[in-house]
């Protein structure tokens, strides 16, 4: 149980006025608070949870956290008045609080039995769907044992918030982890002490901050490096060797690479059968829940992982492969005949997909003309970003497609790979009575761009 037994641990905690015998269940939002929890009141350019601490207090905060700064003396010396029963902490900054309470908390529970595991993934793309993929197959042979990062909450907040779910009745922890800035990846493994790890693949994700792929390898290694340290050489990790930047990870003892062309294990996917050549046997998973060929892949990389770490489960695990049925996770998915991604875009996942689709197609037996894309921005490319929408345009026309309507500020980049789509428009809006027609006119439907555009919303208009 998360409680107040930390404090002495803590260099963050400056002071505590209230009652100290408190459990703490943590809770940063105050528009979702319940009563009986703690609040850490955050901040940031645009915001100050400072400001909601009496709101929470009327819902029944048990606890509240927050920065310490000169002008809140009088007012937490009036709150703890009007509140006898509430522990107030403050703190030299409640980002750094919740960070090493978490580090503290996760630290303890591993402590607490041999077996426990910590199993950090990242990845320029597919990080949920391999967590997701993971978390299934490993809760399919230890149920209610595995804890999973819950939608895309793998940041500097969304650790933390994960680790604090984490409770005795569980001995697996997945921890997804996300970064767009240098550094982060390893602030993350100081807060979870990942012992085993994924890293999906190294693509051109967040290289506006990165300023190249090799950056964004080096980025992500750092989840390698960590759990070497922390378990000592011999933690499982596995990756996918046909990733030019991943087949170069220096070997250790828990290493285990996986490709269609490189890797310990060989994977070949026929249709819906996938077979995996490792230890001299062959492995064989056929499902027919997944449609893209990637998927298969991911699926395969996801099992190796989890018969690397369960060898006695391996049967276990490759029958909860077959029946694995990837969830709705608001990101890609098939909508009738329509493949939407409108959650991200980056030059590497608009390849997959775009390449994912036309196999798709092809298996179908639909022609390409009967088909039609819509391809939105790709962000946070900055200098690159020319050159990369131009690349996949271009990847376009390599495919065959020529039924295409680009959308977003960078349209006329894209227009430089395939001079004379159907259509290209600045916003999404101006695209509505034409992508009626195409909805009518046209058997199966691609739609991919980054968040800002919305692209979802085009669902509604029919």
């Amino acid at each position: 149980m998360l409680n107040n037994r930390f404090f002495p641990q803590m260099t963050t905690v400056l002071k505590l006025t209230g009652p100290t015998d408190a459990e703490l269940v943590i809770n940063t939002d105050s528009r979702n608070f319940k009563k009986g929890e703690t609040f850490v009141a955050l901040h940031g350019e645009n915001f100050d949870g400072f400001n909601y601490v009496e709101h929470v207090l009327e819902l029944g905060a048990r606890v509240v956290v927050y920065t310490a700064k000169h002008d809140r003396f009088l007012i937490i010396e009036q709150l703890s008045i009007a509140h006898p029963k509430v522990l107030f902490i403050e703190v030299t900054e409640t980002l750094n609080f919740i960070q090493e309470l978490a580090s503290l908390y996760i630290t303890e529970w591993r402590g607490k039995k041999d077996n426990r595991k910590i199993i950090g993934i990242t990845g320029s793309n597919g990080k949920t769907t391999h967590k997701e993929m993971l978390s299934s197959l490993l809760e399919a042979v230890f149920p209610g044992k595995v804890l999973a990062t819950k939608g895309n909450l793998n940041n500097h907040i969304g650790v933390p918030l994960t680790i604090f779910k984490i409770t005795n009745a569980h001995d697996i922890a997945i921890i997804e982890m996300g970064m767009n800035h240098p550094g982060e990846i390893n602030e993350l493994c100081a807060i979870a002490h990942p012992e085993h790890g994924m890293i999906t693949n190294i693509g051109a994700a967040h290289i506006e901050f990165m300023h190249s792929i090799e950056n964004i390898f080096k980025e992500k290694n750092a989840l390698y490096f960590s759990v070497l340290k922390n378990a000592n050489g011999i933690g499982i990790f596995v990756v996918n060797a046909d990733d030019v930047f991943l087949n170069k990870l220096v070997p250790s003892k828990g290493l285990t690479t996986y490709g269609e062309k490189n890797g310990d294990a060989k994977v070949e996917i026929d249709g819906h059968k996938i077979t995996i050549n490792i230890d001299d046997k062959k492995l064989l998973i056929t499902n027919n829940n997944i449609l893209e060929h990637h998927n298969l892949k991911n699926l395969a990389g996801t099992a190796i992982f989890a018969m690397r770490m369960f060898p006695e489960k391996t049967a276990q695990i490759l029958a909860a492969a077959v029946e694995y049925a990837q969830p709705s996770m608001n990101r890609s998915q098939w909508i009738e005949n329509i493949f939407l991604d409108a959650y991200n875009a980056n030059p590497s996942s608009m390849r997959v997909s775009i390449d994912s689709f036309v196999n798709i197609m092809k298996k179908k037996g639909v022609s390409l003309d009967e088909c039609y894309f819509v391809l939105g921005d790709m962000n946070e490319l900055g200098i690159f970003a020319e050159e990369l929408h131009k690349e996949i345009a271009l990847h376009l026309k390599s495919c065959g497609i020529k039924n295409v309507s680009f959308i977003g500020r960078y349209k006329d980049f894209y227009q430089q790979g395939l001079e004379s789509p159907k259509s290209a428009y600045l916003v999404k809006e101006d695209f509505h009575e034409e992508w009626k027609k195409i909805r009518k006119n046209y058997k199966y439907v691609f739609v991919k761009a980054s968040r800002s555009l919305q692209l979802e919303t085009l669902m509604s208009i029919v």
